[in-house]
């Protein structure tokens, strides 16, 4: 689609007095127009490269023929800067003259890795990749033709050194995310998020702070892993950045974006995969009755655990607009959806309205304005499930020896009449003031708001089987967070060849939570409000939450290939001071960036080499709540103080056909906090921990035929945690067996180092004489033996491996597959756990059960022993290894403009998620992904009472004209 300064359309009202707005101040200039071609080096037009004239806010995006038109170019002479992903930047100086028309041919050469893409996390200002030394993360959504369910989904198995891990099939469950592993044991591991600048509320709970934008208005993400951004974003980014910058409109005509998702969630089987349950299916205890007949020809089946009346197909449906455009004065991008998905569970339904409005102004020369908004309305039905004796899935999971006594599907149905809602309004907004004086000084200010308030009611209504009076509650909750962000920077050429910048800022950010809830029992018959009940209880919860600091940043750049940054941040806190802020603690950093590949003695032929070093401090607050450790108003706590190194290379090499990007990581925290009076969460900071792994991503161009391509990219990413010391205080439990223990020596020297957490129960073992761990899969014999305090592993991934392919088919057809390993940790199973303590006959189990009742109990592995034998039994047992491999993804787009008339482009795709896993042999139910109740912060992973996250099957159309 060539870019023209009309629109064939009618625009609407608003468009027009938009247009005639941004357009007033260019009647008085000489304008001239810049228009061209933009292909790669075998002559291929390249779609959607982005046209900058420098010094202005003129641009454009290259059609699907390479094809642009940058209309309104102030005369002059200027630089035309052309940019693409996976390309080389390219600048051409143009010559505008009054009226003309100037056409250029741009060829850019492909690359692998970036390293004069503008990165803006990270460092203080935006600046480019090379100049960085700690590793900074691109995800570009243009390069992604296959759109994402959701931003969680954008985001997992794409970025080595991240792990995404979505927690159940719940409507409405986020996902816990963690760069680099578990940085601490009592405070928050998720990283900030930030969009556009505005600061986002964290989320503790099962929900997650991304599910309310809306992936198709996303241009790019920018991750930091580790404590590099501690200087830009303060303490709170100890564990990390996730930044989202959403679209912008560009001068020119009105650019609308439809798209029509249409899918299902369907759950895949997550009961044993290796049990014979045919050779059982006749005895009526293991398999009961089923006079209803819902649970289809082979009611005995046990793949899905017994939950297949209350599992469905969930329809998924979203429908999305959106229009980008402007003039060099204003710009706008302005999009609306509306989703309404279906769970896999009988009350699941998620039904969300969501619009955004971005508006970049330029009410004088040297000064830029940018307003950023969104607002969501989603309201969430969920069904009753968790450890909860009026849940579904454990009474589904129990059968006959659940809080029914009956395996009755209708009975069972009676926990369906408990009618659990949520609805929340999320605003968030934010106002970017760039004002630059001189060529030298820019000036950013930045004003963010993030507001959620959420009505969470549950209500089990008269004559509930459990309550016959019924039973509701209310909570009301509201979370604000309100940023504050001031950068300025002195960009100097101090010689020829040296550069110099100096920047210099401050971040203020005060969160204000509360939340009101409300019980009420016994109602009389009619509906139901609290006002009604016989008894009620009120409660509410108040805080508030500031941090400030201030920074500072040098950078010095020798003919721009070697760069050095020194930079550091003071932050004050509340935590630390009893009505006040509290004295300053300071966190410096630094690090070095040379490209030695631009070097005049380095081969062209090699390709790129970048040499990088990182050094940065950072250190964790608790929240204002937290810090008291006894009851005299004593504030003994300080922050936990984090030093991380990095060190690593980027490289591309084969004339630009293989990338590796490297980097070796080492965080070492003193001053760990640590509860110790559990639920009052009361903390001491004692211990010394650390982190370390390394992160490699390898990407190839196996084949750049100009009409048959193939892409594949590998990532290995690894973490390993130690506890290096207590400093005197005993093994500590996080609960859930998950430990933290102080180093063992051994009688050769050694010294044994435990991980952030170390699962740690009592085992059964081989025998006396082996103390070798039973698990599931174990077929050793032989009459149980205990082993007392065993330490099975660490419960966060130690190894992650991706894979990633994109074959590119003429026609402009493209599959996409990506899938994801995770192994080396350990989770307990608290549902087996529950379920054979309370003599529930238990799939797993099936088998064992002929001979346990013929008294040939003997000939059964030692494992089987101690679990299906009650009593044997106890929680110790459910401790499983938890290596699972996925298909994360498995996409097809094919380009479809040709078929629907009156657009510039239109593409549809098949997609289907998570539609195959592996687990290993030890693990015999479930999935290693999910986790239990206690949220997507949680530091210890459990299998709790859900259903694990569904595969999900969609299909895209996106149109646009």
């Amino acid at each position: 689609m060539q870019l023209c300064a009309r629109s064939a359309a009618r625009p609407s009202s608003l468009l027009i007095l938009l247009h005639l707005l941004a357009s007033y101040p260019l009647a008085a200039q000489q304008l001239g127009s810049v228009t061209g071609t933009v292909v790669d080096k075998q002559g291929q037009p390249i779609a959607g490269a982005e046209i900058l004239v420098l010094g202005t806010n003129l641009g454009a995006e290259t059609a699907s023929d390479g094809s642009f038109l940058i209309p309104d170019v102030p005369t002059g002479v200027h630089t035309v800067r052309t940019t693409a992903v996976g390309y080389r930047l390219v600048g051409t100086d143009v010559d505008v003259h009054s009226g003309a028309v100037v056409n250029v041919a741009v060829e850019l050469q492909r690359t692998l890795i970036q390293l004069d893409a503008q990165v803006a996390t990270g460092t203080a200002g935006e600046t480019k990749r090379r100049v960085v030394g700690s590793t900074t993360s691109q995800i570009h959504t243009f390069e992604i033709q296959e759109p994402s369910v959701d931003v969680y989904a954008l985001l997992q198995g794409r970025v080595v050194g991240m792990t995404v891990l979505e927690s159940s099939a719940m409507a409405g469950s986020g996902a816990q995310i963690r760069l680099r592993g578990n940085g601490s044991t009592s405070l928050s591991n998720q990283p900030v998020i930030y969009i556009d600048g505005v600061r986002l509320r964290s989320a503790n709970d099962v929900s997650g702070s991304l599910n309310d934008i809306n992936p198709n208005d996303i241009e790019r993400v920018e991750i930091v892993r580790g404590a590099a951004a501690t200087t830009q974003y303060g303490t709170d980014a100890s564990e990390g950045v996730i930044q989202i910058f959403t679209k912008r409109g560009r001068p020119g005509r009105t650019r609308w974006t439809a798209q029509v998702d249409q899918g299902i969630n369907r759950v895949l089987p997550f009961g044993p995969s290796d049990i014979d349950w045919r050779s059982v299916a006749d005895d009526d205890v293991v398999c009961p009755p089923d006079p209803t007949g819902r649970y289809g020809d082979e009611p005995c089946d046990p793949s899905y655990l017994y939950m297949q009346p209350w599992l469905r197909n969930g329809w998924r449906q979203k429908y999305s607009l959106s229009a980008a455009g402007g003039s060099e004065t204003l710009r706008y991008y302005m999009a609306g959806s509306f989703e309404n998905n279906e769970g896999v569970l009988p009350l699941d339904q998620e039904r969300k309205y969501y619009i955004r409005g971005n508006f970049d102004f330029s009410p004088l020369e040297n000064l830029e304005v940018s307003w950023n908004t969104s607002y969501t309305n989603n309201d969430i039905q969920k069904t009753p499930t968790g450890d909860n004796a009026h849940g579904i899935t454990l009474n589904a999971f129990r059968r006959d020896r659940n809080y029914f006594g009956t395996s009755n599907p209708d009975t069972i149905d009676q926990v369906l009449d408990w009618d659990l809602t949520t609805a929340i309004n999320r605003l968030i907004t934010g106002i970017t003031a760039r004002y630059v004086p001189t060529e030298h000084v820019t000036n950013r200010l930045t004003i963010g708001y993030d507001l959620t308030n959420s009505d969470m009611r549950s209500v089990r209504p008269f004559g509930f089987f459990a309550r016959r009076q019924g039973i509701m509650s209310n909570q009301r909750w509201s979370n604000s967070t309100l940023t504050f962000d001031y950068l300025g920077t002195l960009n100097l050429r101090l010689l020829d060849q040296l550069s110099y910048a100096f920047s210099w800022g401050g971040q203020a950010i005060v969160t204000n939570e509360s939340s009101v809830s409300e019980v009420g029992v016994d109602f009389p018959p009619g509906d139901m409000t609290l006002s009604s009940a016989a008894e009620t209880l009120e409660w509410e919860n108040r805080f508030k939450n500031r941090t400030v600091g201030i920074l500072v940043q040098h950078v010095l750049g020798y003919k721009d290939r070697l760069f050095l940054i020194l930079g550091g941040r003071a932050d004050y806190a509340d935590a630390f001071d009893n009505g006040g802020l509290g004295s300053p603690q300071l966190f410096p950093k630094a690090s070095v960036s040379y490209v030695f590949s631009d070097e005049p003695f380095w081969p062209v032929g090699l390709g790129q080499l970048r040499l990088r070093f990182a050094y940065s401090q950072t250190g964790k607050a608790p929240s204002i709540v937290d810090p008291i450790v006894d009851w005299t108003g004593n504030y003994r706590l300080d922050r936990e103080r984090t030093s991380e190194i990095e060190l690593g290379f980027d490289a591309e090499l084969l004339n630009n056909l293989l990338a590796l990007d490297f980097t070796y990581y080492h965080q070492k925290t003193s001053d760990a906090l640590f509860t110790v009076l559990g639920s009052w969460r009361l903390y001491e900071s004692v211990g010394e921990m650390d982190n370390s792994g390394i992160e490699l991503a390898i990407n190839a161009a196996v084949l750049t035929n100009p009409h048959l391509g193939w892409d594949v990219g590998f990532n290995v990413f690894t973490n390993k945690s130690r506890v290096l010391d207590l400093v005197g205080a005993a093994p500590y439990s996080l609960g859930s067996f998950g430990w933290l223990l102080p180093p063992d020596t051994l009688s050769s020297g050694e010294v044994r180092y435990y991980s952030v957490p170390e699962i740690r129960s009592d085992c059964i073992i081989a025998s006396e004489a082996d103390s070798t761990i039973q698990y599931y899969a174990s077929a050793a014999t032989g009459t149980p033996v205990v082993g007392s305090g065993c330490t099975h592993g660490p419960n966060f991934p130690t190894l992650t491996l991706g894979f990633n392919t994109t074959i590119r088919l003429p026609k402009g057809i493209q599959i996409v597959a990506r899938g994801e390993y995770q192994g080396g940790h350990f989770v307990r199973d608290d549902v087996s756990s529950n379920a054979l303590t309370r003599s529930v006959r238990w799939p797993y189990c099936f088998e064992a059960y002929p001979q346990i009742e013929a008294g040939n109990e003997g000939n059964l592995s030692t494992w089987l022993q101690s679990t299906c034998l009650r009593g044997n039994v106890r929680a110790h047992w459910f401790v499983y290894p938890a290596d699972f491999f996925k298909l994360r993804e498995l996409s097809a787009t094919v380009p479809v403009a040709a078929i629907i008339p009156a657009v510039s482009a239109a593409t549809l795709t098949f997609s289907a998620r998570n539609i195959f896993r592996w687990r290993n042999k030890d693990f015999p139910v479930f999935d290693g992904e999910m986790m239990g109740d206690e949220g997507i912060d949680a530091t210890v992973r459990t299998i709790g009472h859900h259903v694990p996250l569904p595969a999900t099957f969609t299909a895209f159309l996106r149109v646009v004209f």
